[in-house]
């Protein structure tokens, strides 16, 4: 206990460039370090956590990213209707990605052209002026 105060009392005492230059050669110590493993299509994801990343028991050291229960079988030889996670639930998702589905939609509100959507975007839409002013120096409306 007294070697980890002392510890932090030495780090705070250096200065910026010398704490740059600790943190990059002695790193974060996790001794039981897991590998990385490779997941299959719709498997369920367990993240290890960060907590116990010191001790060195079998329990600790486990792969977190094996398959469990219904993510030992082949999903991608189901039909493409049952792949889904939790086919046939109540809670189950219509989407497996992003990336096969059209998001855009160019009838929404914010992309019509009308009189309010240009006065807001004039206005008060981020990133649309080219005056930039530090908050810190306007005034605040009470």
């Amino acid at each position: 206990m007294e070697k980890e105060k002392s510890e932090i009392e030495r780090f705070h005492n250096l200065t910026e460039e010398e704490r740059r230059a600790e943190l990059r050669n002695n790193g974060k110590v996790i001794t039981n370090k897991a590998t990385k493993g490779k997941y299959k299509f719709l498997q369920k994801y367990y993240h290890r956590g960060a907590f116990f990343m010191d001790e060195e028991q079998d329990v600790f050291k486990r792969d977190f990213s094996a398959p469990t229960l219904e993510d030992h079988f082949n999903k991608t030889i189901l039909p493409k209707v049952m792949q889904v996670k939790n086919f046939g639930r109540s809670g189950r998702t219509k989407y497996t990605h992003l990336v096969d589905q059209d998001t855009t939609s160019f009838d929404s509100a914010w992309a019509q052209e009308s009189a309010q959507n240009s006065k807001f975007f004039k206005q008060k839409a981020g990133g649309v002026r080219d005056v930039f002013d530090r908050p810190s120096v306007q005034k605040r409306k009470t």
